[in-house]
């Protein structure tokens, strides 16, 4: 079985080892849709001298400060799980010894973009467009997938009020496309991310749930939420002509994680989606796919996986194999949330997991050995 460990640096340095002896947990939360976050237990405790506190009065977890957790497991590279800045640390006391702690909380690069809020006109450009010049601006390399339209100014200028990630966040939805940047695995750089959820890549792993030998999930939990709409109808205005703008979804774009389908075509449930800020139809079709495709994802699953046997880092935000869990639930997913947890126990990896198809599809390879 291979041995797991764990390397913090802080500002790209290794920290005082007796900062390092005193760490009691370290979390790292990787998400789909939210940023992702860093969380670090340290023990404290009453200098020497009695005039203060350990870690807490000299310890180096000031505001924004750069942390990067990196992964090993057995021989293998090391792999970066996050790149954050802190942005919270808070104290817990006690009397007793070996209970006082500092908790400290960082998040990704995304905290770059919330810290100065604009309103600023982008006049001529695609959504995928402005991602890129935006991300840009922040030093971050780009991986974005185009988008259609590029607005005519003469027409329509795609106005920004707000910070920069709460403004891509906003493009990203409307194009049913996600948003986030994170550290490449193979390069190291940081990457802004912006493009579909990209399902069809291969499977990074197989979590195998119940099968004796070959077991490496600890636990697993599905569930399928019949009742998400599965078509959307909208209708804007043009307002140079005065004519209604239709558009109308009923199946995904995406492609579909099973042999069947999540969507029920016997009396399906239906939305009409108001108040969109668009007008014409090409980009109020585009708002009624993304609403389809993300309510296509209807089957969730959570777990933890025994990453020792699993001999692997799960990831977020790409698909992985699970077999074990019957006809209906095993298969293709796409993997939404990982939680890491180091601690003097060991390594866990707790997973949330989603879907947007029934079953298999018979293109499914469950290799042995098959992980990260």
């Amino acid at each position: 079985m291979p041995d797991v460990a764990y390397r913090l640096l802080i500002d790209g340095r290794a920290p005082d080892p007796l900062l390092l002896a005193a760490i009691e947990n370290v979390e790292v939360e990787d998400h789909a849709d939210l940023a992702d976050m860093l969380r670090l237990r340290v023990g404290v405790s009453v200098s020497e001298d009695g005039s203060g506190w350990t870690t807490l009065d000299d310890g180096p977890f000031t505001r924004l400060k750069k942390l990067k957790v990196e992964a090993t497991v057995g021989s293998g590279n090391a792999e970066a799980l996050i790149e954050a800045h802190v942005i919270e640390t808070s104290a817990s006391l006690s009397n007793e010894p070996g209970r006082s702690t500092l908790t400290v909380v960082a998040m990704d690069p995304t905290v770059l973009m919330t810290l100065e809020e604009r309103i600023k006109p982008w006049p001529n450009m695609a959504d995928s467009a402005i991602a890129s010049a935006i991300f840009g601006d922040h030093g971050f390399t780009p991986d974005v997938e185009s988008t259609q339209p590029s607005r005519d100014e003469a027409k329509h200028t795609t106005i920004q009020r707000g910070s920069d990630i709460q403004f891509l966040k906003q493009l990203a939805a409307r194009n049913g496309y996600e948003c986030f940047v994170e550290v490449d695995p193979a390069s190291g750089t940081v990457k802004g991310h912006f493009h579909p959820p990209r399902v069809e890549e291969t499977a990074q792993g197989v979590l195998s749930v119940s099968m004796g030998e070959a077991t490496n999930v600890n636990s697993f939990s599905a569930r399928f939420d019949m009742l998400r709409p599965v078509e959307a109808k909208v209708t804007g205005l043009d307002v140079d002509d005065q004519s209604d703008q239709p558009a109308e979804i009923a199946s995904t774009a995406l492609k579909e994680l099973g042999g069947e389908s999540t969507a029920s075509t016997d009396k399906p449930r239906k939305v009409l989606l108001t108040e969109t800020g668009l007008a014409q139809s090409g980009e109020l079709k585009t708002l009624a796919q993304a609403v389809v495709d993300s309510s296509a994802f209807a089957i969730s699953a959570d777990g933890e996986l025994n990453a020792v046997a699993y001999g692997g880092i799960l990831r977020a935000k790409r698909p992985v194999l699970v077999r074990g869990a019957g006809t209906r639930f095993s298969g293709s997913y796409y993997v939404e949330r990982v939680l890491h947890s180091f601690t003097p126990e060991g390594y866990t990896q707790r997973f949330t997991l989603r879907r947007n198809g029934i079953g298999l599809t018979g293109q499914e390879s469950f290799s042995e050995g098959q992980a990260a």
